[in-house]
């Protein structure tokens, strides 16, 4: 391993070292291309003269971006790795990374087939609409199951914060955030200050239950196959709350105010939704959702200062870490200023 470059020797060494007596031969590592707080590496080996796909995960030079420890990733991709939602099973977590892969802990996952990429989505041509629609349709099923998921039953009470009841999630969410941010607050938040008042002031308490929420959602966040989200990924924003907070962020696979049409018709928003509650039984309030999307840019703060501490302590981090705390601070800012009436 050289200047936190991980190299074939190196993952040929960790796994001898690991899987002991079994001979293990490299084929391909790859750096996954994308992946902004996290770095994943896909690793293609002969196990005893058998193909086997690894996936491993560590944070970036610098730490996570997020608040989120690796660890407890981890832990959310084990508790569900039995269950139908579908998710790259864990293998292992390596909390003493040995001499082979010095550095910070990383945890070890089979790897899932498939691609980010859903192919035309980003094409604006009116025909690829179908493709919209249908990717939007796939993500509202997947939603739906992690909602109705029994996350009493799979531990995450034992992780997680818990709302004490469902008409408490928007304030325990806020409350939740903002005590995070407490932890680590480098300045002085004026803007944030005020937008509390609003959170607080408007915080619904109409959700119908508290559900697992997955917390980053959408078009970079999923393993698609033949048009299905065959593993849901990158859940290191995951809580428990009102299932609308998922859909304040999903990345694209919401409809524009304008829609998608398939031909004969407009699919809106509210067709996603109706869809979705169609399979899940929860409704989703178009209220409920834009209230979210201002708790979305409170999030946006809370993970800018946390990505301005290595900078502090001027530990050269890579350039994300300064974007971060700079640009997604004014964007977050500026999301709180509007709603709360500092700004039109």
């Amino acid at each position: 391993m050289k200047d936190n470059k991980i190299e074939t020797s190196d993952f040929e060494g960790y796994l001898l070292h690991k899987l002991e007596p079994a001979t293990v031969e490299i084929e391909e590592i790859t750096k996954f291309e994308r992946g902004f707080s996290r770095e994943t590496w896909f690793v293609k080996t002969k196990i005893n003269g058998t193909t086997k796909d690894y996936t491993f995960r560590r944070d970036i030079p610098g730490g996570s971006i997020q608040p989120f420890p690796l660890r407890l990733e981890y832990d959310i991709y084990d508790r569900l790795s039995n269950t139908t939602i579908p998710v790259a099973k864990t293998l292992w977590y390596e909390e003493n990374p040995t001499e082979f892969i010095p550095g910070p802990d990383f945890f070890v996952r089979e790897k899932v087939e498939g691609s980010w990429i859903v192919p035309n989505f980003d094409n604006p041509a009116v025909e690829y609409d179908d493709v919209r629609i249908s990717a939007c349709l796939e993500h509202m099923r997947k939603l739906a199951l992690i909602h109705t998921a029994d996350w009493k039953s799979l531990g995450f009470a034992e992780i997680f914060s818990v709302p004490p009841n469902a008409a408490s999630c928007a304030t325990h969410t806020v409350e939740r955030l903002v005590g995070e941010l407490r932890n680590f607050q480098v300045e002085p938040l004026p803007v944030v200050t005020e937008a509390l008042e609003w959170l607080r002031e408007n915080a619904p308490e109409d959700s119908p239950c508290i559900s697992l929420l997955k917390g980053t959602n959408g078009i970079g966040e999923e393993i698609w196959q033949n048009n299905e989200i065959v593993a849901l990924s990158d859940w290191e924003e995951s809580s428990l709350g009102d299932p609308a907070s998922d859909f304040a962020h999903t990345q694209e696979l919401l409809p524009p105010p304008t829609g998608w049409s398939n031909g004969t018709n407009t699919f809106h928003l509210k067709d996603a939704l109706s869809f979705y509650e169609s399979i899940s039984g929860i409704p989703i309030t178009e209220e409920r959702l834009n209230f979210y999307r201002v708790v979305r840019s409170l999030e946006s703060v809370l993970f800018s200062h946390h990505a301005s501490l290595p900078l502090i302590a001027k530990e050269k981090p890579l350039a994300r870490f300064a974007w971060v705390a700079t640009e997604v601070m004014h964007g977050g800012e500026m999301g709180l200023a509007r709603a709360s009436g500092i700004l039109d």
